[in-house]
């Protein structure tokens, strides 16, 4: 049982209850029967609620002491935004600078018996209790609960919150006076666009300071605290005029604007500032994603509203994850290679393999034209980098990279439907080539049959366990080269690619590392979450075959002087281009693209394909952002490692890389740029067998191909340490 303290027993005690329950009978008949005495019935409620909550009020630090703004550190504990709002520009205040009029505005849309009351409006409370109890939160607070709530009670939605909210208000009631009050609220209220304060909504609305706003714009912004995110002039123009006009019409009737004032602001037309870029002083776009993370984190309170105005107001600290030599690195590159005036857009997301901090997140040179969070939620087409993952659904499938189809442009191809699958540009790649030469030379037409052998199934089932979000890609053929439904963003990609980097092991990406109170105390730290997907063996000969894209193949532009993996693509007509690669410490995906969509047929007098600037400015950024961090091989692998079935071995040459002639020989493997070739050492007593077989396709149609058995008994070391693995008994796959 809860003891009741002696001095709260005490307290009620010396209340009469026999009068006071008869007085308040009487009360009530008198205030239904006659609505002139209820608005002193409130006055007086009020001042009673008051009276029997102050034994209970709680201390509360002076406002003064109240942090009000959020520092955002970069991983190196550099800062890289002070969180007060949008852009910077809340700043505190003196009631005497903001009009009588926007402050009448704002009672008359927020509290307009805020003078007379004593922090509480009884009606609208027990209003609110009974929606909440019947598990609908309302609101019904006057602006002395709202700054109760927006300072010590981090806005809970439960009936404990409001009897909590009561309490506090009752305290800064009896310590504050109104006017310190009502300056408390102005300087910290939401306007919506990330404007926290009057300064800053007069200065992101109407470019001005609070005592150069109109009565029509102090009732707009004044108007837009009931919904600041809905009531959003740029984009319902009508709905804030028809609110402003609300509330004009509410300061009429309390006599505080009258006659052709009131008729010249209802009048008045929608003159907008434009909008200006954050007051940041790093990665505004990443900074941006900050502040969508933090608005799901259950310790900065329990709704988004709330912790978005606790970030804004409530002084704590964000450690982040971003890398700002790898940042500057980026707008370094991207400035030089594509910032002139039309050029299309640039975006770059850089993930750590093994973790999923992400280091780099880059949306673009301007902040202002490019406000749209591209590098995390703008989805496009990811053509042939999406090539990656047709490879690995082959080998989860048993099917070795040294299988060879026909390159030849214009093939109809049974599950790609009655189409002809071309080439880039049309080129023909001449008969049978290797898997592995095709991911070199992005054939389309080899990873469209691949994918047919493999089914669109397991190629999606592979893409989403590197990553991909389920439902980006789609259920037909298409998705061989990239052809998605809903697309990807950059941020999606480097964050399949860093399940490659990691061996295939996946790690969810995340930008806040940890949040600290304005005490400095810990209340958040992220912790990993990571899956393992993919057999590290298998993921191994991947990363070696796009090692070779590096070195030798598309994304020749991406080399950085180190061992590195990575993949070119480029959509049709040149809409979208891409690389995406990886080291072991990072992967980084780059898209360049216009928006609208549109060709990319002439910039800087080139077309612009993943090969040319994606994968230069990649190599750019690795280059400079990598500066001083210790060289690592990648994990590579030979296929022999996995005794898989080739399919379609030429006629008269085996496809086989291994050297069977010698009972141990020692073949190097090519490995990434700059860094050593693996070696396999492979023990065998004789050649491969080959036989014909027939292997049904994941589509509808068999179809008769020739595959080739290995040794008997093949062991195989990589200089990845891959583990032993013994040949199958058959090579008939179903």
């Amino acid at each position: 049982m809860v003891a009741i303290p002696a001095f709260v027993v005490q307290h009620l005690r010396r209340i009469p209850w026999k009068p006071a329950l008869l007085g308040a009978a009487v009360f009530v008949l008198v205030v239904g029967a006659v609505p002139p005495f209820r608005r002193a019935a409130a006055m007086a409620s009020s001042r009673a609620v008051l009276w029997l909550a102050s034994p209970l009020t709680p201390i509360v630090p002076d406002f003064d002491a109240l942090p009000v703004t959020t520092p955002v550190l970069a991983a190196d504990g550099s800062l890289i935004a002070e969180l007060s709002g949008e852009d910077g520009r809340r700043a505190v205040l003196d009631i005497t600078a903001v009009p009588v009029h926007v402050r009448q505005a704002v009672l008359a849309a927020e509290d307009s018996r805020f003078y007379e009351h004593s922090g509480t409006d009884p009606e609208a409370v027990g209003r609110a209790i009974v929606h909440t109890l019947l598990g609908n939160a309302q609101g019904g607070s006057t602006i002395t609960q709202q700054l109760a709530k927006i300072n010590y009670t981090a806005g809970e939605r439960t009936l404990l919150r409001k009897v909590r909210e009561v309490l506090f208000a009752s305290a800064i009631e009896q310590r504050y006076t109104k006017d310190k009050l009502l300056e408390r609220y102005l300087n910290q209220v939401y306007f919506g666009d990330g404007a926290y304060g009057i300064r800053a909504g007069a200065q992101t609305f109407f470019g001005v300071e609070p005592a150069q706003l109109t009565p029509a714009q102090g009732a707009l912004l004044a108007g837009k605290i009931k919904a600041p995110s809905f009531l959003n002039p740029r984009k319902r123009p009508e709905a804030v005029l028809a609110r402003r006009d609300e509330v004009l019409s509410a300061m009429a009737s309390h006599h505080w604007l009258a006659g052709e004032a009131l008729a010249q602001a209802k009048g008045e037309p929608l003159v907008l500032a434009e909008p200006r870029p954050p007051g940041v002083s790093l990665a505004p776009h990443f900074v941006d994603h900050v502040k969508r993370e933090a608005a799901l984190l259950p310790a900065l309170g329990p709704d988004r509203k709330t912790r978005l105005t606790r970030l804004f107001t409530g002084g704590f600290t964000i450690q982040t994850t971003l890398d700002p030599k790898l940042f500057a690195a980026t707008q370094a590159s991207v400035a030089e290679r594509l910032g002139l005036p039309g050029d299309p857009i640039t975006t770059v997301a850089s993930v750590e393999p093994g973790d999923g901090a992400i280091r780099n997140l880059f949306g673009g040179l301007d902040f202002v034209s490019t406000q749209f969070p591209y590098a995390t939620k703008g989805t496009r087409q990811a053509g042939s980098a999406f090539k990656p993952f047709v490879y690995l659904a082959a080998l989860r499938e048993g099917i070795d990279p040294r299988s060879t189809f026909d390159g030849t442009s214009g093939r109809r191809i049974g599950c790609y439907g009655d189409r002809p699958v071309n080439n880039y540009a049309g080129e023909d790649a001449g008969g049978h080539i290797d898997v592995d030469t095709a991911l070199v030379r992005s054939v389309n037409v080899v990873f469209v049959e691949l994918g047919c052998e493999v089914g669109v199934g397991d190629v999606v089932r592979t893409a989403v366990d590197a990553g991909i979000p389920e439902g980006a890609t789609e259920k037909q053929g298409a998705v061989f080269l990239g052809g998605l439904d809903r697309g990807v963003s950059p941020l999606d990609m480097a964050k399949a690619y860093a399940t490659l980097a990691a061996g295939g092991v996946r790690a969810e990406p995340y930008a806040i590392a940890a949040v600290l109170d304005s005490d400095g105390e810990e209340i958040y730290r992220h912790r990993r979450q990571v899956r393992r997907v993919f057999d590290e063996r298998q993921v191994a000969v991947l990363n070696r075959a796009l090692s070779g894209v590096v070195s030798s193949g598309t994304g020749r532009a991406a080399r950085i002087g180190r061992p590195v993996a990575g993949k070119t693509g480029t959509t049709q007509d040149n809409i979208d281009a891409w690389f995406v690669g990886h080291v072991p410490q990072l992967a980084t995906a780059v898209w360049v693209g216009y928006e609208p969509r549109r060709p990319m047929a002439d910039v800087h007098g080139r077309a612009v394909t993943g090969g040319s600037f994606p994968a230069a400015i990649f190599g750019d950024l690795m280059r400079g952002g990598l500066e001083g961090v210790p060289v690592r091989r990648l994990a590579v692998a030979g296929p022999e490692s996995l005794g898989l079935t080739i399919l379609n071995p030429p006629p008269t040459t085996t496809t086989s890389t291994v050297p069977v002639e010698s009972t141990t020989t020692s073949t190097a493997v090519p490995g990434p740029p700059g860094g050593e070739p693996s070696t396999s050492t492979t023990t065998g007593t004789e050649p491969p067998e080959t036989t014909t077989t027939t292997r049904r396709r994941k589509d509808p149609e068999p179809t008769t191909t020739t595959t080739t058995r290995p040794p008997a008994t093949t062991t195989t070391t990589a200089a990845t340490t891959m583990a032993t693995t013994a040949a199958p008994t058959s090579t008939t796959t179903p």
